[in-house]
């Protein structure tokens, strides 16, 4: 007993030991390089890189109310030139020859003098409004990367830097190419418009609106059904422009699919330019998986 308090007493007064102190970690330090490049990345590359973002948002919803302007025509199916003239009539002949050997659907309707709800009923009306709201929607978004691509020409003057130079090329070929196939949905939403109330104004006779009737809706086809494609293409890092001399002869004399591919392709090349400067600059290491398969707009929006 004596032995136990005097063990418990010696216990009592034995300083407790001191917890060993916690290591500190060393600050982290974040090195921002300030060069033009940097400057550049941070002034007009990020902000026209957000901008695109919301343009292929709104290519893809374009896609899909073109799908559904062209789901009234054959449900389920996008129609050829050949579906098309068997379903409206040969053009061939006069009178109920002409828009009677269609089906009995496109018969009653080419023969209307109203206009021609094959093409223009209430659906595909909004979808072509859909179509034309949305480009200028894109319009609108060009005009302000524009507005960031001028400001870093003023900051810093062509010639001056190839590096920074490049950066605003790649930038420039993107918005070249997004202008040109936004001109493509709108040129078919002019169309479409121009169109309307036609057959009613001009046709004389009966034989008359079934021809206007079935040229329209020809022509419309013609031009929606590149910008509904829903067929991959390769795009190959030797060709960005897809056997063109320049971007901007791409933008004006190529077909919807090979604008959008070649614009997939920018794309690319712009995010790793932006990719590449900012890890310069921040001393970061990110890295972009290459894409092999340029897609086309989505279906859904």
């Amino acid at each position: 007993m004596f032995a136990a308090l005097t063990l418990g007493s010696l216990l009592a007064v034995l300083p407790s030991p001191t917890p060993a102190p916690t290591p500190t970690l060393p600050p982290v330090i974040i090195r921002t390089i300030t060069t033009a490049r940097c400057t550049t990345l941070h002034e007009m590359m990020r902000p026209i890189g957000y901008v695109t973002r919301r343009n292929d948002d709104a290519f893809r919803a374009m896609a899909f109310a073109t799908q559904k302007f062209l789901s009234n025509f054959m449900p389920g199916d996008v129609p050829t030139i050949a579906d098309l003239q068997a379903s409206l009539g040969s053009s061939n002949g006069s009178g109920t020859a002409l828009n009677g050997t269609g089906t009995p659907m496109s018969t009653s309707l080419s023969a209307s003098r109203g206009n021609d709800q094959l093409v223009y009923g209430p659906s595909q009306i909004l979808s072509a409004a859909r179509i034309d709201s949305v480009a200028q929607q894109i319009f609108g978004n060009i005009m302000v990367e524009r507005a960031f691509l001028t400001k870093s020409y003023k900051k810093f003057p062509k010639g001056k830097n190839p590096k920074v130079d490049a950066m605003r090329r790649a930038a420039q070929n993107v918005m070249t190419l997004q202008e040109a196939l936004a001109n493509r949905y709108e040129q078919f939403a002019g169309t479409y418009f121009d169109g309307m109330d036609l057959a009613r104004m001009t046709a004389n006779n009966q034989s008359g609106v079934a021809t206007l009737k079935m040229t329209l809706r020809e022509l419309l086809l013609g031009d929606t059904r590149g910008l509904a494609s829903d067929t991959p293409r390769k795009l190959s890092p030797n060709d960005p422009f897809l056997g063109y001399k320049s971007v901007n002869q791409l933008a004006r004399d190529g077909n919807p699919g090979e604008v959008l591919t070649a614009l997939k392709g920018q794309e690319f090349a712009f995010t790793s330019t932006l990719i590449h400067t900012y890890n310069v600059c921040h001393q970061s290491h990110y890295i972009l998986a290459p894409i092999h398969t340029m897609p086309a707009p989505s279906p859904k929006p």
